[in-house]
Order: C-alpha cells, then structure tokens, then sequence
C-alpha cells in the first residue's frame, strides 16, 4: 500500500496541470476545423458527430486516466523486479530511473523516449493490423466522422500491447519514470493534433511529423490508405520502411471499418473484439473487422 500511495503521490503532483491541457487543446482543435478553409472534411464538426458520445465514454471510462494508470502498473512492476518497496527508494527511482541510460544527459534521454517509443509503436501498430490483432484496434478505427475525439478511442489491450509495453521497455532502460509523465501533455497533444480534422500537412515537414492529413489518411480503407502512414508522432518510419502515403492534391474523406456488425457503442467495442479474436484463428478469406473498402459502408 505505502508503495502504490508514494507511486501516486509523484504522479499526482503532475496531473493537476494536465486536465487544462486536454480542454485546451479540445478548444483549438475544434475551433480551427470549424473553419471550412482549414478542415480536412468540411462541414464536419465534432460536436455534431454520431460518433462523439462513444468518444466521450472512453474519455472518461478509460483514457482520463489511463497513461497514469499505465504507468503506476509500470512502475509497480520495476519497482518489484528491483527490489524497492520503501517510499524514499520509489522517489529517487521516479526521479533517477535504474539501468543503462539512469546517468545519461537529460537531453539524450529524452530524446531516446521520445524516438524510441514511437520507434516502437510504429512496429506495434503495424502487428495491430495484422490478422489476429485487428478486432482490438478495429475500435480505433471504427469512428465514421474522424475527429480529435478519436484519440480517446482505444480498446485496453491495444494499450496494453502497446504503450504500456513500451513504456516498460524505456523503463528497463533507464529512462526515468518523471520524463514519461511529464511528457503526457506532448502526448496528449501530438494525438490530439493527429486525428484533427484540418488539411494541414506542413509541407516538406509532412516527411518528417505526422500530420492531421496523414494520420487521415491511415484512417481510411484498405484501397486507399488504411494500411500505410502507422507513424504517431513521426512520418519518418514510415518513410524508411515504405508506409508513407500523401497523394498530392487529394484529401481523405471516408473512414470506418468494412464490417456493418463491428459493435459501435462502447459496451459492445470491449467485449466483441475478443470474439473476433478467437474466430480470427479459424480459417477466413479476410481478416475480421478489415478497414473499409468502400464510402457505402460509411
């Protein structure tokens, strides 16, 4: 118990300067792509979308607190694995961190979590469009009208077997825990900025970050760009490993997954997905759940 209540009390103190920032950044977003010269899809406002009230459950079910959840099981985890239960040790382990990079400068540890992890969950999202993993990260995709809203929409074990693993990775490295939640606003604010609906591309950055366009783009069907772009924060992966697709002159405009049953309230995205799990391992002509082929399904 003192251990979980010292891990809780780090974490608090940077939490209470983070829920400004989520409303902010709802505030932005929303603002800019209410105008049409600025959106992605015009017309297509968040509050007015079919899909907000789904959004809005997961954001206040799960994903309020759920990077700091993350991370309190990460650390649990560590803390166990290296042996320190007492309050004064989980401090200077929050702020110090324990293994190769623990004495590094503070620049290069932030720059290796911040490439890093997204390094890692470029290759994690590609395994979550596979054939066994898609039911679960199917959820993410299954919004029709794609909004900032969206990045709330993750179902826990695509968390799980993806961020939560790859913070405990940058952990066993060294990186200190602090960074990780200081950093959650930058999060917060990449995804947010990601799943706006605003035709930003950035120009010849586009080949550097991950912009609203791109990220739109990997939001759409199969035959057009659901399987490219797997980049968060960075287009640079899917540059290298030839992912990266932005056709000039064109805007996405339909999102969702090519499957009518795909449940669309929250109950339903918990629980179908490990059904969908399990039949995927019976013998199929397509993966359960495949992103949409076509606007009729839209």
């Amino acid at each position: 118990m003192d251990m979980s209540l010292s891990i809780a009390e780090n974490v608090w103190s940077i939490i209470k300067t983070e829920i400004p920032w989520m409303i902010g950044l709802g505030i932005v977003f929303a603002g800019l792509s209410y105008f049409s010269s600025q959106a992605c899809n015009p017309g297509k406002v968040w509050w007015k979308s079919k899909d907000m009230l789904t959004d809005v459950v997961y954001c206040f079910a799960i994903d309020v607190m759920a990077p700091y959840i993350r991370f309190i099981a990460v650390m649990l985890v560590m803390l166990v694995m290296h042996g320190k239960v007492r309050p004064d040790d989980i401090t200077a382990f929050f702020k110090e961190g324990e293994g190769l990079l623990s004495t590094a400068p503070l620049g290069v540890q932030i720059a290796v979590y911040v490439l890093g992890t997204d390094f890692l969950l470029y290759w994690s999202h590609r395994i979550f469009h596979g054939r066994r993993m898609w039911p679960f990260h199917a959820v993410h995709h299954s919004p029709v009208d794609l909004d900032w809203t969206a990045m709330y929409r993750i179902h826990p074990v695509n968390r799980l077997f993806g961020a939560a693993m790859v913070n405990l990775l940058m952990i066993g490295i060294g990186i200190p825990p602090w960074i990780m939640v200081a950093l959650v606003p930058f999060d917060i604010a990449t995804a947010a900025w990601v799943h706006s609906n605003l035709n930003w591309t950035l120009g010849p950055l586009k080949y550097v970050f991950a912009t609203p366009v791109f990220h739109r783009w990997h939001h759409t069907g199969v035959d057009e760009g659901g399987d490219m772009n797997f980049g968060s924060t960075f287009a640079i992966w899917d540059l290298m490993f030839g992912t990266f697709y932005m056709p000039e002159g064109k805007l996405p405009s339909n999102y969702g997954v090519d499957d009518p049953n795909f449940p669309k309230g929250f109950i339903g995205q918990m629980f179908v997905p490990f059904k969908m799990f399990y039949e995927s391992f019976r013998p199929a002509t397509k993966p359960a759940g495949e992103p949409a082929s076509s606007a009729a399904e839209k």
